[in-house]
């Protein structure tokens, strides 16, 4: 919905048994779905033939099973029609959140004056209780993530792309700014014949978008740099570019792992220059960097080599007081064979001593949010074969996965577990990811999260990657955005990711 009431942006990838859902319900129960003002009774109807027309066109595209995510090429040609229909409003409103009093308000903004310029979109049921995961963004529904730590509330937009959230209290206010904006612009439907366009709205909209105060804390996850290689050097000038901006929006930077190809004194050097950059730009806060197998092994697979380890320096636990957390870093590398990782004991008893020890000395700790930095992946997962080891190893029937793998990843997550850390950051597979499971031991659980950062540099032909993380200390959720530049690209929000709330958890 946040695409067909847009003009301003490409279409997402969604899978399409979902796309073939959506239109059928349109279709054969519109009046259930669509609420049509006065002198527009027909409009269900006249939605329903669009719908039905586009799932029939949907039907016809037999080289894409119900499971599979279809390009936004697809989806775009698909709902042509439809967009055209729905994105003819001047502004839309959203309902985001749950409760009862959620959707009376949203029922309640569906009956002002606004002379059939704006359509309300609300929701049957309240969001899930596990994360809540969107494929490509569309700009205004992406705003209405980054404020969940302020849901329930209403978000705003125009076709145009201007777009703003506001919370509960606050909607009446905003309703009442954009009824005065209504005669600022100049509209399509309704009874102005002739006018066109969404100005007022835009104005309104961008102005209390700029005003919105946030106490989330934010935090830019990089990973995967590989120093050393052609992909690093001819894509670092459009990283240095984007983190210019970037750096100075977060609280701290966060670095997990693989900072060179392989141990060599010039390409820690060159780490070294990109992470004094950032310091740099951070104002003198340097970003937290642990190291991956490829800063330990020739070519991340063979030998134990410390000495450019030795020269990046290594921390254990580091307490940041501006975004108050805890982070807390594990080296993954230092055991396990080719490119697995591994733990050792003695490595979870020296951090669980020092942790201990920090708590003990600092009781106001008790308040700062803990996060694992780990280079390996927690939770294990494959992806498809991309590189050329990986299609080498799909030819021969074996999965990347087994030569990739953090052995024993449980000892992890019973130490997280025992130490209440409930987030885990990483690199390692190139891919960002964002899991959220149980993990248990004997009579104890809790929910896990882990966090994946692809390859900031692109390696071995990837994406340019990075995450803008957001931790929202009232409600406890996570807000991921991952980012991503293909072929040069911009960097697009290509995944949005929001934890449910604290409360909503087993």
């Amino acid at each position: 919905m946040a695409f067909v009431t847009s003009r301003s942006q490409s279409a997402p990838r969604v899978r399409r048994g979902d796309l073939i859902e959506f239109l059928e319900a349109l279709t054969y129960d519109a009046r259930r779905y669509l609420i049509s003002e006065p002198a527009f009774e027909s409009w269900p109807e006249e939605i329903a033939e669009v719908a039905s027309r586009a799932a029939s066109q949907l039907r016809e595209t037999h080289n894409f099973s119900d499971r599979e995510t279809l390009p936004g090429l697809v989806v775009e040609r698909v709902l042509e029609e439809l967009r055209s229909e729905l994105s003819d409003y001047a502004l839309f409103a959203l309902a985001v959140g749950a409760g009862d009093r959620l959707r009376e308000t949203a029922r309640q903004i569906a009956s002002a004056p606004m002379y059939g310029q704006l359509l309300v979109l609300i929701p049957e049921q309240d969001m899930t209780d596990r994360n809540f995961e969107v494929l490509d963004p569309i700009a205004a529904f992406s705003v209405a993530l980054h404020a969940a730590a302020d849901w329930p509330g209403i978000v705003f937009w125009t076709a145009n792309g201007a777009s703003a959230f506001a919370r509960m209290e606050s909607v009446p206010e905003l309703m009442r700014e954009l009824e005065n904006g209504m005669h600022e612009g100049r509209h399509r439907r309704g009874p102005f014949p002739g006018y066109r366009g969404s100005g007022g709205f835009d104005a309104v909209l961008r102005r209390w978008a700029s005003n919105r105060p946030s106490n989330c804390r934010r935090l830019l996850h990089l990973s995967d740099l590989h120093f050393g290689t052609i992909d690093a050097t001819e894509n670092q000038p459009l990283l240095d570019a984007e983190l210019r901006d970037i750096v100075k929006s977060v609280d701290r930077v966060v670095i997990t792992g693989d900072l060179f190809d392989t141990p060599n004194q010039n390409y820690a050097a060159m780490f070294a220059g990109f992470k004094q950059n950032i310091t740099y730009l951070a104002g003198g806060r340097e970003p937290i960097s642990i190291t991956g197998n490829h800063d330990q092994r020739m070519i991340g697979l063979f030998g134990d080599n410390y000495k450019q380890v030795a020269l990046i320096g290594s921390t254990k636990i580091v307490v940041d007081e501006q975004c108050q957390m805890v982070f807390i870093c594990f080296n993954s590398s230092v055991k396990g064979s080719f490119a697995r990782g591994k733990i050792t004991q003695s490595q979870f008893r020296q951090i669980g001593a020092e942790y201990r020890t920090l708590k003990a000395a600092r009781p106001e700790l008790k308040d700062f949010l803990p996060i694992v930095l780990v280079h390996h992946h927690p939770f294990s997962f494959d992806v498809p074969p991309e590189t050329w080891v990986q299609r080498a190893l799909s030819v021969v029937g074996l999965r990347d996965e087994a030569f990739l793998e953090m052995v024993d990843a449980k000892d992890l997550h019973r130490w997280c577990l025992d130490w209440k850390v409930k987030t885990i950051l990483h690199g390692h597979k190139h891919k960002a990811r964002y899991v959220e499971r149980e993990v248990e031991y004997g009579s104890d659980c809790m929910p896990l999260t882990s966090i994946g950062c692809g390859s900031s540099l692109g390696a071995e032909g990837s994406p340019l990657s990075y995450n803008l993380l957001e931790w929202a200390p009232d409600s406890q959720r996570w807000i991921a955005s991952f980012f991503e530049s293909v072929n040069g690209g911009a960097f697009r929000e290509v995944v949005a990711s929001v934890s449910p709330e604290f409360a909503n958890r087993r």
